[in-house]
């Protein structure tokens, strides 16, 4: 896939899919950053990332899951974390062999923990923003939505959900469907209260990080995180990249340029 110089909006054909991203392409750069948004939200939640030129010498990749965004939103889709991670691979696999860094938000972390190992091979740096790893990172947004039948939700709760966060800084019900957010809640769930994603996390070979808001300070991850690098981002709960968004990408910066290895 051909990608023009400079911050453009795409969209491509992936798996029958359309799936809408953007690319601030540097040709000079080997290295990438790929950022993954969490559940009901869109790539929008990493628009401060553009506020000024944080990474000058590395292209940035901004990706609208399906169901997401400006992504299309087939009702047969599975939503599930391990076809979302397929699906972005299979977006990967046409765009520049870049090495990777990775920034997961919430959802976003469980999708990139499940990638193949050729993938995973290919990131230099894992930043997870909250992401789900443990049981208890399934907050109110997803066990609430899980805690109802799928007809009660898409009748009642997704327009409620879709009203009360018009303006919101990061959630996007408007830009998707009951059953993506549905189906994707309940995989979440399923692969938090799994086990797996918190050893896939410290299993990951390149240097990772975790980044939590101030306010979140009590959360039970915080202490299973053994010798990962932690970074606390103050004034902020789990939207940190939009609530202190200056703090959060100088912080973001310190990280991937570190020559740190954890």
């Amino acid at each position: 896939m051909n990608l023009k110089v400079g911050l453009q909006d795409y969209t491509t054909g992936v798996k029958q899919h359309k799936i809408s991203f953007q690319c601030d392409y540097n040709p000079d750069s080997q290295e990438v950053i790929v950022f993954f948004h969490g559940l009901a939200c869109s790539r929008e939640s990493f628009r401060n990332v553009f506020d000024k030129q944080y990474f000058p010498n590395k292209s940035l990749l901004l990706i609208d899951f399906v169901g997401f965004g400006k992504s299309s939103k087939f009702e047969e889709f599975s939503y599930s974390m391990e076809d979302q991670a397929d699906v972005v691979e299979e977006l990967l696999s046409v765009l520049p062999p870049w090495q990777m860094h990775i920034v997961a938000h919430s959802m976003g972390g469980a999708v990139a923990l499940l990638f193949s190992k050729k993938t995973l091979s290919r990131i230099c740096s894992f930043t997870n923003i909250e992401g789900n790893l443990i049981s208890e990172d399934c907050g109110l947004l997803s066990r609430g939505i899980a805690s109802v039948l799928y007809n009660d939700y898409k009748t009642g709760m997704f327009n409620t959900q879709r009203i009360e966060s018009k303006g919101h800084h990061q959630l996007r019900f408007e830009q998707t469907n009951p059953t993506a957010v549905y189906k994707s809640a309940l995989s979440l769930i399923q692969w938090s209260e799994s086990g797996k994603l918190l050893g896939k996390f410290k299993a990951l070979a390149c240097k990772k990080s975790y980044f939590w808001g101030e306010e979140n300070f009590n959360m039970p991850i915080l202490k299973k995180l053994d010798f990962v690098k932690t970074y606390m981002i103050r004034d902020s709960g789990h939207g940190m990249m939009t609530e202190n968004p200056k703090e959060f990408y100088i912080k973001l910066v310190e990280f991937i340029e570190s020559k740190m290895v954890s």
